[in-house]
């Protein structure tokens, strides 16, 4: 019973990597560049979240996606935008870029100090903290639900912009082949702006569920985008489906295996299955074997 309530614990967790995740992979598609200052976003989108104590929770929420765009932008214009061209056709990732972005990171943790301080700062829930009893003395929180319905609305919502809309074609061309985009009418360099604005109104979203249901403190910026990450090379980046089931399976296995051996030993076996799956799958569980055209 342990386990299984370990489990369903871990499936919040999971939840919460799989959206953090979905950002990320988001902009990697476009720029080619692993951005970890995702992670100083959604916690400042948190820690914000909580500030507003006074304010409904349906507003505040709407209030931050709005504040979430141009704050995607301006990440882009201080990290990304100057690196822009720098990368050779050859190299796929720019490890420069990856490091700026590291930097980034690093400053945003140092904001949040400096404006909330360390404490641990939750949100007021859009809705109310009850907790299910499953039978068996297991248990479900709202919280868990919440979470997970905030998976399933990211994910259709990143899956109809990806790949049902004009806009998703256009973002999809710059990832497969930027030059051949730009000769095809596609301003490559408005689609990272683009990007990076639907980057952070999902941050930001991310940033007020985290808030309401497990809390935030700048302690977690590291914790939450390597959680992510570690999901997204197991699920792969190449589709929706990816980062959720990777970030998932990540949730769970912490959750899982601290229950029993502590945060030591679930690190360790987090970083087995990234080795594993990087040795027999090294673009992740959900590869996208489908050829792009460009138009």
């Amino acid at each position: 019973m342990r386990e299984l309530q370990s489990l369903i614990n871990g499936i919040g967790l999971g939840a919460l990597y799989a959206l953090v995740g979905l950002a990320a992979a988001f902009v990697l598609r476009v720029t080619k560049i692993m951005n970890f200052a995702v992670g100083g976003i959604v916690v400042l989108a948190g820690l914000a979240a909580a500030s507003f104590s006074g304010v409904p929770p349906v507003l505040r929420l709407v209030l931050l996606l709005v504040v979430g765009a141009p704050v995607g932008v301006i990440v882009h214009l201080v990290s990304t935008r100057w690196l822009a061209g720098r990368q050779s056709q050859s190299q796929e990732h720019d490890l420069g870029g990856v490091l700026v972005t590291v930097a980034l990171a690093t400053a945003l943790q140092g904001l949040g100090y400096l404006l909330f301080g360390s404490d641990l700062r939750f949100a007021k829930p859009v809705v109310s903290a009850h907790t299910f009893s499953l039978g068996g003395g297991i248990t479900i929180t709202t919280g868990t639900l919440l979470l997970v319905g905030a998976v399933v609305l990211g994910g259709a919502a990143s899956w109809l912009v990806l790949e049902r809309s004009s806009l998703g074609r256009a973002l999809r061309a710059v990832s497969d082949d930027a030059v051949t985009a730009r000769l095809s009418g596609v301003r490559v360099s408005t689609m990272a702006f683009v990007a990076y604005a639907l980057l952070g109104v999902l941050c930001f979203f991310v940033g007020d569920i985290s808030a309401e249901v497990v809390g935030v403190t700048p302690d977690n910026v590291f914790h939450i985008i390597v959680g992510a990450l570690f999901g997204l090379v197991i699920g792969g980046g190449d589709r929706i489906v990816g980062p959720i089931v990777g970030g998932l399976i990540i949730g769970i296995a912490e959750a899982v295996v601290n229950g029993r051996g502590g945060q030591f030993a679930a690190t360790v076996v987090e970083l087995g299955l990234v080795l594993v799956i990087l040795l027999v799958a090294p673009r992740g569980l959900f590869p996208d074997r489908t050829s792009r055209v460009v138009g």
